[in-house]
């Protein structure tokens, strides 16, 4: 009679191992990360004790955190069959479906609009930045006038470039002040029309202070000689109105044969001197007051005017920069929510088309159920000891 092989038994030791290892199957199948947690420690403790004095605790302590984490994985089944079977959970399903994919095609549709919302806004704030440049420019260009028509260049001309300069630097600072506020209106704008859950960040405006801007900027140039007439034109413009008067005093006398005494004549020549070389003096000063008013105008258009250019292309690169972090930042925003969107609405589609094989998912999960059932017979005898 031939000899029986008997096939060598499986230890209880290694009948738990398995049963942790298909219950981590299934807690990672279900995505339960507290019971893949629970189960990878109850399996290191068990290989850990391998052989050991604690062996039979650590079978039996294995056997009850089967037991538990198959009991919830029972409970997650049977809520799913639960869900499976319920008639209106068809409806619920089709309507959420079609929820997503209004939002989705909404939120598309503003995604279509946002950049040219947001280059219009910066275009429009660099229009209104350089109006306010130059209608700022205009004014502080009015006021020197005024401040000029009452004084001399030449005595204050310190006094009237420091004052220029002054309320050319609450204009830069103002300017800048309103471009801030318009970058932040168009942010805030952005986060309104994208319906954005966290509001973007208002981009900053890279411009230098506006004193460094005033302080940075080239001063007037000068003639050396302040634009005066050379010293003899100056003396023949005084001079020969006085000759004049005198030579008019003896001719006129000769002319109408008039016989006056000597010191009468030379007395009206001398007055007559006096009277024309005074008026040639008072309208050489005041010829020589408005060059130097004229000049003075020149210097300030040209301070003003140089203050015009670089604000203005301090403004334009600035705001564009602002632009740039603008665009990537909402580009960003927008990309996050409709990539989460766009999870969310094949989440929705997958449990849709898995209503056309309810019947074999009802299946499935009783096929599961049973198996959890007997893996739980299992762990129970183990945790009894039996």
């Amino acid at each position: 009679m031939p000899e029986t092989i008997t096939a060598p038994t499986r230890s209880t030791a290694a009948e738990a191992a398995e049963l942790l290892d298909e219950t981590l199957a299934g807690a990672e199948a279900n995505d339960r990360a507290d019971l893949i947690r629970r189960v990878r420690r109850a399996r290191e403790t068990l290989r850990s004790a391998r052989n050991t004095e604690h062996e039979a605790a650590a079978i039996r302590a294995a056997g009850e955190e089967t037991d538990r984490a198959l009991a919830s994985l029972g409970a997650d089944l049977r809520y799913r069959r639960a869900s499976l079977t319920d008639p209106t959970r068809a409806n619920r399903l089709r309507a959420e479906l079609a929820r997503t994919r209004t939002r989705s095609d909404h939120e598309r549709a503003l995604a279509r609009e946002w950049p040219q919302l947001l280059a219009d806004g910066f275009a429009t704030l660099v229009s209104d930045a350089e109006f306010a440049v130059r209608t700022a420019s205009r004014s502080v260009l009015a006021e020197a006038e005024a401040a000029l028509a009452a004084t001399d260049p030449r005595k204050d001309r310190a006094r009237l470039d420091e004052q220029l300069r002054t309320r050319l630097v609450v204009e830069a600072d103002r300017t800048r002040e309103q471009a801030r506020d318009t970058v932040a209106a168009l942010a805030a704008r952005l986060d309104r029309h994208l319906e954005l859950d966290t509001p973007l960040e208002v981009p900053a405006l890279p411009m230098v202070t506006p004193a460094s801007l005033v302080e940075n900027l080239a001063p007037p140039t000068a003639t050396h000689d302040g634009g005066r007439m050379p010293v003899p034109a100056r003396m023949a413009r005084i001079v020969m109105p006085s000759y004049a008067g005198i030579m008019m005093s003896l001719v006129l006398t000769r002319v109408f044969h008039v016989t006056m005494p000597l010191w009468i004549l030379i007395t009206g020549a001398v007055v007559a001197a006096l009277a024309l070389g005074g008026s040639a003096v008072a309208a050489e000063r005041k010829r020589s007051l408005d060059r130097r008013r004229q000049e003075a105008r020149t210097r300030n258009r040209a301070v003003v005017d140089e203050f015009q250019i670089v604000l203005v292309k301090q403004l334009r690169d600035a705001s564009r920069t602002a632009q740039t972090t603008l665009r990537r930042a909402a580009g960003t925003a927008v990309t996050a929510r409709e990539r989460e969107t766009t999870a969310q609405l094949e989440e929705v589609r997958r449990t849709v088309e898995e209503l056309r094989d309810t019947s074999r998912a009802i299946k499935a999960v009783d096929a599961d159920l049973t198996s959890v059932a007997d893996l739980r017979a299992r762990a129970r005898r183990l945790a009894e000891g039996t």
